[in-house]
């Protein structure tokens, strides 16, 4: 894991480099619960004493579960109170993750159920229906409008999705860090 890197004589951590320290914590939480489980009994007169002290493991393990707290924490409120620009308007980068992660695939979503076509099935080769007489199907839709909204929509999530990826490289959360 690459170190935070310095700026001004304080240390920088970006969201980035707290989402990977994140991902390595529950890596390490889960070996440690692992080995708990393992060793947390055994038949005395049978088996050697454990390899490890469940205590030690148990203390261990919720040091690593307060650090994760702790740097979730502070991606949760940097995300709430760092605004970025977003099409000319300021917003908060919880904002946007909750439009890139709901609110645009929902509209998506919703503009793809307007993908049914009725069919007149049993009444197209009817010989008793004449061709005027025969119902039409009415698409009380723009198949193209809803292409050109999806579309845009998708371009717009690719922005935001842009727009977070420089944010997560460049945001410090360091400030938002309790000790």
């Amino acid at each position: 894991m690459p170190p935070a890197f310095s700026l001004g004589g304080t240390i920088m951590l970006t969201i980035l480099q707290a989402l990977k320290k994140i991902k390595h914590l529950d890596r390490k939480i889960e070996k440690t619960r692992e080995r708990i489980q393992k060793w947390c009994s055994y038949i005395d007169p049978l088996e050697a004493p454990p390899q490890y002290d469940t205590n030690k493991l148990m203390q261990s393990l919720n040091d690593l579960l307060a650090e994760k707290a702790r740097l979730r924490h502070a991606l949760h409120t940097t995300n709430a109170l760092h605004t970025v620009d977003y099409k000319r308007v300021k917003v908060t980068v919880d904002e946007l993750l909750i439009t890139a992660t709901v609110t645009i695939p929902a509209m998506i979503n919703a503009l793809k159920l307007q993908r049914r076509k009725e069919k007149p099935y049993g009444l197209k080769d009817d010989p008793n229906w004449e061709e005027s007489q025969r119902p039409k199907v009415v698409m009380q839709y723009d198949p193209s409008g809803r292409d050109k909204t999806i579309d845009k929509l998708e371009n717009d999530l690719m922005e935001i999705e842009t727009l977070l990826d420089e944010v997560n490289i460049t945001t410090d959360i360091s400030q938002y860090l309790k000790a």
